[in-house]
């Protein structure tokens, strides 16, 4: 009984994690979550679900042959979050926190941000003239609300300095 209850489950934990990864990337800790978390049916009847230490196994099985198929990649999350982020105008500290959030592999971070370098300052002074335009603030109060503006926005306070001050 309880083979066929593990097999039922993973089945629908499987067709579960094509929807998920063909709606956008998932970051393998969200997905391992999500995968994990039962279903209101589940709920329901707990009946339907595995035994913990089965359930677990049957996920590790699962995620190692999206891997295995390059169906699931931290890699490609982290480009695609990466992206996401530019577009919405956020920074440095925005991402990274964000990535840990995500529990993302230190290096593979590590490799992305470094690659971001060179588009942090075009980054924050795009945002910063959206908001304020490209003239210098007026006075304290004014430049005050645009370091706290961009700070929110997730960027350092060196990049704020400079777009600021347009140092």
């Amino acid at each position: 009984m309880q083979d066929k209850v593990a097999a039922t489950w993973i089945r629908a934990r499987r067709e579960r994690a094509f929807r998920l990864l063909a709606a956008r990337e998932q970051s393998l800790h969200e997905l391992r979550e999500k995968l994990l978390k039962p279903t209101p049916a589940e709920i329901a009847d707990p009946e339907k679900i595995p035994d913990p230490t089965t359930s677990a196994q049957l996920i590790n099985q699962l995620i190692s042959f999206l891997l295995e198929h390059d169906l699931q990649s931290d890699k490609r999350f982290i480009e695609s979050l990466s992206h996401k982020f530019l577009r919405q105008g956020k920074g440095p500290l925005a991402l990274h926190q964000e990535y840990r959030k995500h529990q993302l592999e230190t290096s593979l971070v590590s490799q992305q941000l470094k690659s971001l370098e060179p588009l942090w300052y075009p980054q924050v002074m795009r945002v910063r003239e959206k908001r304020f335009g490209n003239q210098p603030p007026k006075d304290q109060r004014e430049a005050g609300k645009m370091q706290r503006f961009l700070a929110q926005r997730g960027f350092t306070p060196d990049l704020i300095r400079k777009a600021v001050f347009l140092e």
